[in-house]
């Protein structure tokens, strides 16, 4: 199955060009089997991810949630996937990057670090000794030398590489993605596949 695990609509993340119908389109066109809605600091409803769901039902659509967490309100350029909720606890939390660790390793939620070499601060949390579930790798927010330096960290920190699509644009869907044989049928599933590793990094070029 092929997964998108970063992927924002206009919904509620402005920065993003397209409708949810209009990202759900594009990646059942492109394969995709599943897909986790992350809007910056916003989760969806529960009746708006069914609504979703059953307009397009050959994609699963899972919640998700992309938090900008800092100690420093005014420097949050470290942004903290958290997949497999849309419980706003993890919004209000976003100055508290312990917490939101700790809370979604009980929830049975995965964490991943997006783009964390993307600018500076991006990965602070890991310089203080918190560390997500996973990292970002490739992703159409991370160049090639800033996915070396999160695969340099992955090796130091033994943590897990997941490849995603930042999705802004529909343009991005189809580049970057995980892909897993593992059954996904429930939106917390994503978190024993990654940590088990039983999933694999795609790009387009392969």
């Amino acid at each position: 199955m092929k997964v998108e695990l970063h992927l924002h609509t206009h919904r509620y993340s402005p920065c993003a060009h397209h409708t949810p119908a209009e990202a759900m389109e594009r990646l059942i066109r492109a394969g995709y089997g599943a897909v986790y809605i992350t809007e910056h600091d916003a989760v969806w409803s529960d009746w708006e991810l069914e609504e979703l769901a059953s307009q397009f039902p050959p994609i699963r659509v899972f919640p998700g949630v992309e938090v900008a967490t800092s100690p420093l309100p005014d420097e949050r350029f470290q942004h903290l996937l958290v997949l497999g909720t849309n419980d706003r606890r993890y919004v209000e939390l976003a100055d508290r990057p312990a917490e939101i660790l700790a809370r979604a390793a009980e929830e049975g939620c995965l964490t991943v670090l997006a783009h964390p070499y993307r600018w500076p601060g991006s990965a602070q949390m890991l310089k203080e000794g918190l560390l997500p579930d996973a990292l970002e790798y490739h992703t159409c927010n991370h160049d090639s030398g800033m996915a070396e330096q999160a695969r340099l960290a992955s090796a130091e920190l033994s943590l897990p590489l997941v490849n995603a699509g930042d999705v802004h644009a529909l343009n991005f869907i189809g580049r970057f993605w995980t892909e897993t044989d593992q059954p996904l049928q429930a939106a917390k599933d994503i978190r024993g596949i990654v940590l088990a590793g039983k999933y694999r990094n795609c790009t387009s070029a392969d």
